[in-house]
């Protein structure tokens, strides 16, 4: 196994600071800043630690200064072809709602950076997401698990988008850019380009895998 063989290599120091690092990056809330950790902020050490994490189908993911781990896009579509981890399609609502109003809109209105993380949103009032055709029980409800499962945050002043949006990989970011683009402007000339290349992408694994 590369882990066995990577840390191997390493002496008992450097194999212990490779270690804390992982820990800190799979657990932590937020990025953990590259400078917290000496596995982090060496390229060297970096890359060790990106190996002994795709052993189990985990990537490093930065964000910022700092970094937090996520799935191999590979892993995750296939985990979501099985039914792990997909959120129910009530809660799917909730969620495409709230980015909408916290992250999209802003941004497309220029209030938001259009490179800023997607958990940097502006806060959008419970009520708000009530003016939807979605029933204020099942709002509730989702709200609820979304924030148990850290997908939204619920502050003072409204919701907006929780810690696990951090560790979203670039593809990932792209690709809920995109659903956003399809579903508030299905028929505009972006869309019609993300169809196109989603085809292309489609077309071309066919010929591979045939």
């Amino acid at each position: 196994m590369i882990t066995v063989s990577v840390l191997d290599d390493l002496t008992a120091t450097r194999r212990a600071e490779v270690m804390a690092a992982i820990a800190a990056i799979e657990t932590a809330e937020r990025p953990v800043p590259a400078r917290s950790f000496r596995a982090l902020a060496e390229a060297p050490m970096r890359q060790i630690v990106e190996q002994v994490l795709a052993v189990s189908g985990r990537v490093l993911v930065s964000s910022g200064s700092g970094y937090l781990s996520g799935y191999d896009d590979s892993i995750a579509a296939r985990l979501a072809d099985e039914g792990v981890g997909v959120l129910k399609a009530e809660d799917r609502a909730v969620l495409t709602l709230l980015v909408l109003l916290s992250v999209a809109m802003p941004r497309a209105e220029r209030r938001i950076p259009a490179d800023a993380p997607w958990s940097r949103g502006e806060p959008v009032l419970r009520d708000r997401l009530k003016d939807s055709r979605v029933p204020d029980g099942v709002i509730d409800a989702a709200l609820r698990r979304l924030r148990d499962a850290r997908i939204i945050q619920i502050g003072p002043q409204g919701l907006s988008p929780g810690a696990q949006f951090d560790r979203l990989t670039p593809a990932a970011a792209v690709g809920i850019f995109e659903e956003l683009i399809l579903l508030a402007e299905p028929h505009g000339p972006l869309a019609s380009q993300i169809r196109g290349r989603r085809a292309a992408r489609g077309a071309s694994t066919s010929r591979i895998s045939a």
